[in-house]
């Protein structure tokens, strides 16, 4: 059997209920980023199966937009060997996940075995070290007739989770000032 939360919370010396709403990333719950790192580190330390998460990572932080250019591995699971490499689009990105569509593989199929994805955003210089393995969790069609995977991320550490998160943050940021500065002319024209 795994480690419980409860195995987690007993070595850190933390309540149960801590450490699962730090785990669940529960928007509600106010904890310092210090004790979401240590929660997080000591889980991946003692072996904790992060898709035993009731919610795994809600979309606390959300997506954002980013339509950037990346490249694409497929492995075989127990394989060093890539099944297929290529080019793809990252349309969104967040703590949790990508959706990725424009997929350019040369065998422009994926295996029947079970198999991980690694993406690598170089067009964006914040994610440029982010090295995220992926599962496939929904495959579509596209308006644009192209594919689309939304995928999780899976064996992501701790610095990689963090990047995200600030680069998330950040990007939400700067839209949410564009939208604000899009409706203040309007909100200034009325009497």
């Amino acid at each position: 059997m795994g480690v419980s939360q409860q195995a987690i919370a007993d070595a850190l010396g933390l309540s149960r209920t801590t450490v699962t709403k730090i785990l669940n990333r529960d928007p509600k719950y106010s904890a310092s980023e210090a004790t979401r790192d240590l929660v997080f580190s000591t889980a991946e330390k003692m072996g904790y199966d992060f898709t035993t998460i009731r919610r795994p990572f809600k979309r606390e932080y959300g997506r954002t937009e980013v339509n950037a250019r990346c490249e694409i591995e497929i492995y075989l699971e127990g394989s060093e060997t890539p099944f297929d490499k290529g080019d793809a689009t990252a349309r969104n990105i967040g703590v949790g996940g990508a959706l990725i569509t424009e997929l350019k593989l040369p065998k422009n199929a994926l295996p029947l075995s079970r198999f991980t994805i690694r993406l690598r955003v170089n067009d964006i210089p914040q994610l440029q070290e982010l090295r995220g393995d992926c599962q496939v969790v929904r495959l579509s069609d596209s308006l644009e007739g192209s594919p689309e995977l939304g995928m999780k991320f899976v064996n992501a550490s701790v610095n990689d989770r963090k990047l995200l998160k600030d680069f998330v943050d950040v990007r939400f940021a700067e839209q949410t000032a564009a939208r604000l500065a899009k409706m203040e002319p309007a909100a200034v024209a009325k009497p």
